[in-house]
């Protein structure tokens, strides 16, 4: 009799000893399989900014490349100056669509402001100009992008450094 209690009470150990065991390794791999998530949504965060930011220096790059090559005066509108940039219709649909599709990983307010900030800049033309120019004028608009751009680049880094405390 009392061989059959230890036997039934080595057993209950022994299975008391398995479940914590089991319970303790499911709780790490859980824990392991979120932080592994989180990496893949900071990592997916700072390639999101970066792809937003490469998208506004191009924006940069084709106003710039517009100034040097424009060496037609007659052709330059008067009103533009180098504060001024043009953002092609397909480039602020791009930025646009980019920005709502990509929403959770952008920081919302920067873009809000963004778009609030640029539209309150919009040069009002006469839509004959507009199609010839397959662009909409923004006064001092290349100040609300480096701007923009600039807090993106902000971004970046908070999120770079939040990504390496993750990783350790």
């Amino acid at each position: 009799m009392m061989q059959g209690v230890l036997v039934l009470l080595s057993v209950l150990i022994g299975a008391g000893i398995a479940l914590g065991g089991t319970f303790f390794y499911q709780r790490k791999m859980f824990q392991e399989f979120a932080r592994t998530e989180q990496i893949k949504e900071k990592m997916k965060e700072i390639d999101t900014l970066i792809l937003l930011n490469k998208k506004i220096h191009e924006i940069l790059a084709k106003r710039d490349g517009t100034v040097e090559l424009d060496t037609y005066l007659e052709k330059y509108q008067s009103f533009v100056n180098f504060d001024d940039v043009q953002i092609t219709i397909d480039d602020y649909i791009y930025l646009q669509s980019f920005c709502a599709q990509n929403h959770y990983y952008l920081p919302n307010y920067l873009v809000d402001e963004f778009f609030k900030e640029i539209s309150h800049r919009k040069i009002v033309l006469d839509p004959q100009d507009i199609r010839r120019l397959g662009a909409y004028t923004y006064q001092g608009g290349r100040l609300v992008l480096e701007n923009f751009s600039d807090e993106l680049q902000k971004c970046i880094e908070d999120q770079k450094i939040e990504l390496n405390q993750l990783k350790k």
